[in-house]
């Protein structure tokens, strides 16, 4: 059993027990891709294909592709990525937990220091449950030999504006993440539902992430493509890319909806909104179905047009895991409060996304 006693220890193993390889700081490139892999949990098998189809995927493109990974019961690494191959750069502490934002927030740091460039992009591999506290006993962001991440920790250990954060991991498409991350990366790619244990295709999505010009509708794409072509339950996936300079307008549109059409939350059934997760309760359903529904008579063309502004693009295959079929999709999902789930409607309520969208009126 790991024991973790706090931050500072953390910090100070970090410190005392990390194995520098050779110094390696390097003259400023186009950009650094950093990917953080918390894998001490049961994705801890999908690792070594992960790294495999990066390196497939890499070519000289004068971009650095870097890895963090945390693994059960081993030390973390960080690894270089080269086009075929891969070079250990440093190894930390078994001890080390991933889930912890001070952790990343040093790691990421560090990588930044090693590896300068014009700009960066984020790729956050693990287990995510959305927005949701890492109290909740589901997953949050992160899965460290059971610790997890909460997203406004997430947003606040982020050291740089990233050009893009992409999340491999499950339901971190919603509204409610993104905005707490809209100060954090110009653009947001992530899937709304669960994702299929394969995840991304790394030697598809790195080619696209190291062109000069990242065509995002490209990276989206890749990922639909992939279990689109699939069959039965491996046909499931949704995928969106935001622009987040336009998410404080959403937020101040729905706002506007909220004021102005009060709505009685008790008599709204809220299984009539399209889904998007295969929990029993339902936590994540798309935003814009739940608008449509909610405010049937209102006039929602600003709020259309700010949501299409922010969802750069989107995809989403006809049914998810043969569970529920997926008849609409506008890139974003939203949580409607669980009756009797006071713990996550609490912790809702202290989220970004619902004190700055008018939240407040309906529930």
């Amino acid at each position: 059993m790991k024991i973790i006693a706090g931050k500072w220890l953390i910090l100070f193993l970090f410190i005392l027990f990390s194995c520098q390889k050779e110094e390696i700081k390097k003259n400023p490139t186009i950009r650094t891709i950093i990917v953080y892999m918390a894998a001490d949990n049961s994705l801890y098998n999908d690792i070594s294909t992960s790294l495999q189809q990066m390196e497939q995927g890499l070519s000289e493109k004068g971009v650095n592709l870097i890895v963090f990974i945390a693994q059960p019961e081993e030390n973390s690494q960080l690894l270089e990525i080269h086009q075929g191959g891969k070079t250990l750069v440093k190894t930390y502490p078994a001890e080390l937990n991933a889930a912890d934002a001070a952790v990343l927030k040093e790691i990421i740091q560090e990588i930044i220091s090693l590896y300068p460039a014009k700009e960066y992009g984020l790729i956050l591999w693990s287990h995510g449950t959305s927005w949701m506290p890492a109290s909740s006993q589901l997953r949050s962001f992160a899965n460290d030999f059971g610790a997890q991440m909460n997203i406004p920790d997430l947003a606040n250990s982020l050291p740089v504006k990233f050009k893009f954060i992409l999340f491999d991991a499950c339901m971190m498409g919603s509204a409610e993440v993104e905005y707490e991350l809209k100060d954090k990366a110009d653009y947001i790619i992530a899937s709304s539902t669960e994702t299929i244990y394969t995840g991304f295709q790394y030697d598809s999505l790195i080619p696209e992430l190291i062109q000069t010009t990242i065509d995002f509708n490209a990276v989206a794409q890749s990922y639909y493509d992939y279990y689109n072509a699939l069959s039965g339950e491996y046909q499931s996936a949704t995928v969106s890319v935001v622009q987040t300079q336009y998410l404080s307008d959403l937020a101040a549109a729905m706002k506007r909806l909220c004021e102005n059409n009060p709505v009685n939350m008790d008599a709204f059934d809220r299984t009539s909104v399209q889904r998007l997760d295969v929990y029993q309760e339902q936590y994540t359903f798309d935003l814009f179905d739940f608008v449509n529904r909610i405010f049937p008579d209102a006039n929602k063309e600003d709020f259309i047009m700010q949501l299409n502004k922010v969802v750069l693009c989107k995809y989403h295959t006809p049914q998810f895991i043969l569970k529920y079929y997926i008849n609409t999709y506008c890139g974003l999902s939203c949580y409607i409060p669980v009756p009797g789930r006071d713990d996550l409607n609490a912790y809702y309520k202290t989220l970004k996304w619902y004190q700055n969208a008018g939240l407040n009126y309906l529930f």
